[in-house]
């Protein structure tokens, strides 16, 4: 603004000098802050004093900073040795004093590696995961508040401070043989894994983290929240109304004792507003989700926890796909999956040459467990499908649909001539079988419009890729054979006539409002504060092999449709009978045409005559299948029915038929 005013009035001043000045003074607040930090912890460890009065003590502090380089190492053993005191009495007169100093401290010597090596060598990460125990432990829960707001600002101070000592571990820049300097992110002391969610929940964004912390600490967080008890252990139980009952709302099995209890989180349907504050508490605190956040916003990371070696990667691929992602409530779950979405995401669609085979790897894993897992939730108790977790977690199911169509010509391929066991990554292609796919595909569609038209819209997109390729009827037929698939899967999962007109205006919705990239219509992965990530949005599509102007359409294309924005029909409870289902194919009739029309092997439509068809972005409309006047045209494009034929001989190879078998 300074620099801007003094041009706009031909100012003659040298702005450089400036900020230069403001660099110095800024360096000397360092600096003061710094000295202050040394005096008390010289203070502290009895070094280097001279009692000149009976008002105090003289302390030897060098003026340039520059200068105590050499003895950072020495500070910081001091002050983990004073912190470890705090923490060791924290009922202390001068507990939360030291705590909260050691914390400002660290803040000041962020940027020394010497100071925070020692550190950490001194114990500091070990140290750092007692602290929200201790902080909570002096603040008690108050109003479902678990900390003060100064807390809150000593545990980000805290979890930056671990975000560097855990980087400079893997670095490995210090004496060797040492111990593992990041067990306590795995195992702390008294396995006290909440206080270490807390530190990431605090700390910085998980872009800033070193990706095998996130992916190691993930790993162990997500073990820890298996072995919860209860139904959903990380979740009281929740009582429904009962007609005009007024007993209703969250509780706690007898004899059962979970994590939130011992923050003093404890929701009882006796209460006021029967739990429903307290539970908004508990979803606030939740370790497994914290950590989940972090990882989200961290591409390797995600794939590290999905690839972990020794079938590892596996396990929390079926962890994480797990249904009790959610919370029950008197209007239904409430859906606690966006971070899963996220490192699902991340992990297993990036289809780029550096981490095409890791994606793949995750994928494989994914998949699999989601396999598993529909036959799981289907058959879960009546109270848990009438009651607690009635719908499959959303943001898992998005998860699903758009890893299961990153992959379709891939999966496509491999399915077509598949035995049942047939599955994994190798030789740089995902494989499956349609048995798997086709469970997948249920999980991900049932009661969920919004994940079927994720897939619906990206496999669109593919198949338009694939007309316009060298090897357009091969390629054709194996997007045909996923295509059938998906059909079969929503015939499995009854599939009514009026979702399946939802998921088509979704899809309608989705082509006409949004551009870019294939995930644009979800919000970019973003911190429970809402700061949008771009970077990690960025990596999440760039390895996608298909056209990022997928989505790019112009408003002048109107789908010739009576109501087709309408998205509210699943009241009707019509099944998707077989003729409706074998004609599912011709849906993408204008996705071949589009790529057709792109890679040059049939003249565009006049404009003027094709109100379906924008020549700008050369896009049919997704929906022009049911437009006579599309249909009449392209019935006059030579070869046109090789390309048809060759997408229907793929779906077909599905037997889709009335009962999804």
């Amino acid at each position: 603004m300074i620099r801007k005013n003094f041009k706009a009035w031909d100012g003659s001043v040298n702005l450089s000098l400036i900020a230069q000045q403001t660099r110095a003074v800024g360096d000397d607040f360092r600096d003061m802050s710094k000295r202050a930090d040394l005096a008390r912890t010289l203070e502290e460890a009895g070094d280097s004093i001279g009692l000149c009065t009976p008002d105090g003590n003289i302390i030897n502090i060098p003026w340039d900073m520059k200068d105590l380089s050499a003895q950072s190492a020495k500070e910081a053993q001091q002050e983990a040795a004073i912190l470890k005191k705090a923490l060791d009495d924290p009922k202390s007169a001068t507990s939360r004093e030291d705590i909260q100093t050691i914390a400002h401290s660290l803040a000041d010597h962020q940027d020394d590696p010497a100071y925070m090596t020692a550190f950490m060598i001194a114990g500091g990460i070990t140290e750092a995961t007692r602290v929200p125990s201790i902080l909570h432990e002096q603040d008690g829960t108050h109003n479902g508040a678990v900390f003060n707001p100064q807390s809150e600002k000593i545990l980000a101070q805290y979890g930056k401070a671990t975000q560097v000592m855990s980087d400079l571990a893997v670095k490995g820049n210090y004496p060797h043989p040492a111990p593992n300097y990041l067990a306590a992110l795995t195992n702390p002391p008294n396995g006290d894994m909440w206080s270490v969610g807390v530190l990431f929940k605090y700390g910085p964004r998980g872009d800033q983290w070193n990706p095998k912390v996130l992916s190691d600490a993930g790993g162990a967080m997500l073990d820890w929240r298996a072995k919860q008890s209860g139904r959903n252990g990380m979740r009281p139980d929740y009582m429904p109304r009962i007609g005009s009952s007024g007993t209703y709302g969250y509780y706690t099995s007898p004899g059962v004792h979970n994590w939130y209890q011992s923050i003093d989180l404890d929701p009882q349907y006796t209460d006021p507003d029967n739990g429903s504050r307290l539970i908004t508490a508990i979803q606030a605190n939740d370790p497994a989700l914290a950590l989940m956040n972090r990882i989200g916003e961290n591409p390797e990371a995600s794939r590290d926890l999905l690839t972990a070696p020794d079938g590892a990667g596996l396990r929390y691929a079926r962890q994480l796909v797990d249904y009790h992602w959610e919370t029950p409530g008197p209007n239904g779950p409430i859906d606690e999956s966006d971070a899963v979405r996220r490192v699902l995401t991340l992990a297993a669609n990036d289809r780029s040459p550096e981490h095409a085979d890791q994606s793949g790897l995750a994928a494989s894993n994914i998949l699999t467990a989601a396999a598993k897992e529909k036959d799981t939730f289907f058959n879960r108790d009546d109270a848990d499908k009438k009651e607690q977790f009635q719908i499959y977690p959303k943001g898992t199911a998005v998860a699903l649909a758009g890893i299961t169509a990153t992959w379709a010509d891939q999966l496509g391929a491999t399915s077509l001539l598949a035995g049942p066991e047939s599955r994994g990554y190798s030789r740089h292609v995902l494989g499956s079988n349609p048995e798997d796919l086709v469970n997948v595909m249920e999980l991900f569609a049932k009661d969920n419009p919004d994940a079927a038209a994720m897939f619906d819209t990206t496999l669109h997109g593919q198949v338009s890729e694939a007309a316009g390729s060298a090897h357009a009827t091969n390629d054709l037929t194996n997007m045909g054979h996923i295509a059938g698939l998906f059909t079969k899967a929503k015939l499995g999962a009854k599939y009514t006539e009026a979702q399946q007109l939802d998921e088509e205006h979704k899809h309608n919705l989705m082509v006409l409002n949004y551009a870019g990239n294939i995930f644009g219509w979800i919000p970019a992965p973003s911190t429970p504060e809402g700061e949008t990530l771009q970077g990690a949005a960025q990596l999440a599509a760039k390895g996608l092999k298909y056209s990022q102007n997928l989505v790019t359409v112009g408003r002048t294309i109107i789908a010739p449709d009576k109501d087709p924005f309408s998205t509210s029909n699943a009241d009707k409870q019509e099944r998707l009978n077989q003729e409706q289902a074998k004609q599912q194919y011709l849906t993408f009739s204008p996705a071949i045409a589009q790529g057709l029309i792109r890679a040059g092997k049939i003249p565009p439509p006049d404009p003027a005559n094709a109100p379906w068809y924008d020549p700008r972005t050369k896009t049919v409309a997704a929906n022009a299948w049911n437009n006579g006047d599309f249909n009449n045209w392209s019935s006059t494009q030579d070869d046109r029915a090789t390309y048809i034929n060759a997408f229907q001989s793929g779906f077909s190879h599905a037997e889709v038929s009335p009962d999804g078998k």
